[in-house]
């Protein structure tokens, strides 16, 4: 399998609308991989409404790349801070509801401790994705597509343009929440989850 690296929208960076995502995913996917990657959507977002929060080990990791990231790209605002950690959910809750067996990268037997993990989550998802990623590269590209047209309905609002949920940022957190599901995976670190069922927001 050929190296997975951040796929980007054709001519730049542009919004991810609904026409645009069925266009692209006419050229890339049949009918039948289409209606079941968007199924695989479908499935990971009622997975996030399960979760009450990751695990006791990947959670404050998700916290702080979520911190470092929006430090990095000057971003300030709890508005962007829940779109982009709830994009990251989506990224753990895709893994979930995808996962075969895979042989996960090579972790000590207890977990690093804070900047280590943080780390080597992020060197994983850059560098080494193809070794978790179940699915065929071009599959994973329509799903970035529509992680990323769901997320900036979602969340776009007058205060949090659509740009700053460009489709390279939202594959980044996709990546960083995938590679924590495998971390948890690799250590029998279970996520917590509601005990009442509630609704998205």
């Amino acid at each position: 399998m050929r190296p997975l690296r951040p796929t980007r929208p054709p001519l730049g960076e542009r919004r991810q609308s609904p026409r645009f995502t069925r266009r692209e995913l006419r050229q890339s996917l049949s009918a039948g991989g289409r209606k079941w990657i968007k199924g695989v959507w479908q499935a990971a977002e009622r997975y996030s409404l399960r979760l009450a929060r990751l695990s006791p080990v990947t959670s404050p990791v998700g916290t702080r790349l979520v911190d470092e990231y929006m430090t990095e790209h000057h971003l300030e605002g709890e508005e962007i801070h829940r779109a982009l950690f709830l994009t990251l959910v989506a990224g753990y809750s895709t893994r979930a509801v995808v996962a075969d067996p895979t042989e996960q990268p090579a972790l000590e037997p207890a977990p690093p401790q804070d900047d280590a993990l943080d780390d080597r989550v992020r060197t994983i998802a850059r560098d080494q994705f193809e070794s978790l990623m179940t699915l065929p590269p071009e599959v994973w590209t329509a799903y970035v597509a529509i992680a990323t047209m769901k997320q900036q309905s979602r969340f776009a609002s007058p205060t949090l343009p659509w740009q700053r949920l460009g489709r390279e940022r939202v594959e980044t957190l996709l990546r960083w929440g995938y590679v924590l599901r495998c971390v948890d995976e690799a250590l029998d670190a279970k996520p917590v989850y509601q005990t009442t069922r509630t609704r998205a927001t």
